[in-house]
């Protein structure tokens, strides 16, 4: 009752008919106020009469049918399921009308004209947008204008198309970046060793299907058949690269403020952007891409809320939900993670050479008290370092078999060791 109640002074409040009349007017109808004030300033008498009455009818009047010959519309996005940070891209929208009249004289986006959008009908607009924090976004509202009759008036109205999309980090660029060009070349030595030692077996023919890795097309069953057919292998020494993104970062140091701006701020602090932990998370975006697209398969691990999820990719295949992952990835302080399960994260795999296992995190290895295998490599926003664990005393603890379903990790005991 109280909301109905709301609602309807809401809509009958004359401060919000004044404001809503003045934003909607253009040139025609100030011009015609203009012309229908000086009238009324001369004698009165034929023609100032009837100049005003025509003035006074077509402000109403417009205004009026204006408002009325809004269409209702309903937007529906083709939107990519993720976008990199900072990228400017254009959104094609689809308009349907939806109501019992025609659209006439639309201006989208202020800059695409439709002229007449029938009942049912659709229209196609393209948006502009540019993302510049990650996260999961939604796309903005498409801004339409109606400006029947003879643009006198404009009615706007923002449809929404209720559409999210994942802004993954910021991808880097070995050109201006020295300390990614260094770790890049790491990884492409890693996945250039992944993708010579793999032993792949023929198993038999399939036919294609969408999303299948294509090794070899089978043209004599192809010709035989008259559809495409591929020949599977089996790949029993298959071998991936482990990242885990620490999300554990320190407090960023603030600038000392006024004691007001401190307290006005306190409600932006959940959104605010941590620089070192942004830049893992692009490191870790593109290494992703690096190793996958050198022949190497990726299994990306992280901490959602006290509990470690896995996200893996085959090598050449779309890293698409890594990197959604990562988008939506947020980091915790040292206080936080506090009360949460402490779960040893070395996993160590079976791959020569201890290249399986890279840790990225915001903080040197001394802050972090986990147990890791030989060989893992330690990265952080300024460097890259090879951790080479040595046994002090007693017998290295045998490490279980990682499983690979989401969400599982596999957990060996701790041993006494020194970075």
């Amino acid at each position: 009752m109280k909301k109905a109640f709301m609602s309807v002074a809401r809509h009958l409040n004359p401060w919000r008919w004044a404001m809503g009349l003045r934003y909607s007017m253009t040139g025609a109808s100030v011009s015609l106020l203009l012309i229908g004030i000086v009238s009324l300033n001369i004698v009165w008498g034929y023609p100032w009469t009837g100049m005003f009455a025509a003035c006074a009818s077509l402000f109403v009047v417009g205004r009026l049918i204006n408002y009325l010959a809004t269409p209702s519309l309903q937007a529906s996005a083709d939107a990519p399921r993720h976008v990199p940070s900072g990228t400017s891209l254009q959104v094609p929208v689809h308009l349907i009308n939806e109501g019992r009249l025609p659209g006439m004289d639309l201006w989208i986006e202020r800059d695409q004209r439709c002229d007449w959008l029938p009942p049912g009908d659709e229209t196609m607009a393209l948006q502009n947008v540019c993302y510049q924090q990650r996260g999961l976004q939604p796309l903005p509202a498409t801004q339409v204008e109606c400006y029947f009759p003879f643009y006198l008036f404009r009615t706007r109205t923002h449809v929404d198309s209720n559409t999210t999309i994942a802004v993954t980090p910021k991808p880097l660029s070995s050109d201006d970046d020295e300390h990614w060009r260094t770790l890049q070349n790491t990884l492409r030595g890693i996945a250039t060793r992944i993708s010579q030692g793999e032993q792949t077996h023929y198993i038999g023919s399939c036919e294609y299907r969408e999303g299948i890795q294509v090794r070899r097309w089978d043209f004599a069953s192809w010709a035989r058949l008259g559809k495409p057919i591929v020949r599977e292998f089996s790949s029993p020494a298959t071998r991936s690269v482990s990242i885990w993104v620490d999300n554990v970062c320190d407090t960023p140091e603030r600038p000392k403020t006024h004691w007001a701006r401190r307290f006005v701020s306190r409600a932006e602090r959940s959104g605010e952007i941590h620089e070192p932990f942004e830049r893992i998370l692009s490191i870790a975006a593109s290494s992703i891409e690096t190793l996958t697209r050198n022949g190497a398969a990726v299994t990306l691990w992280l901490d959602q809320g006290g509990h470690m999820e896995s996200f893996r990719c085959e090598a050449g295949g779309d890293p698409s939900e890594l990197l959604i992952a990562l988008a939506s990835l947020r980091w915790i302080t040292a206080e936080e993670a506090v009360g949460q399960e402490q779960t040893d994260w070395g996993r160590e795999l079976q791959l020569t050479g201890g290249d399986s296992l890279l840790v990225m995190s915001c903080q040197p290895r001394e802050k972090s008290p986990m147990p890791l295998p030989i060989g893992t490599r330690w990265v952080t926003h300024q460097a890259i370092e090879r951790i080479e664990m040595e046994r002090v005393d007693g017998p290295e603890q045998p490490v279980h078999a990682m499983g690979r379903a989401k969400g599982q990790v596999a957990t060996r005991r701790p041993m006494e060791a020194s970075a």
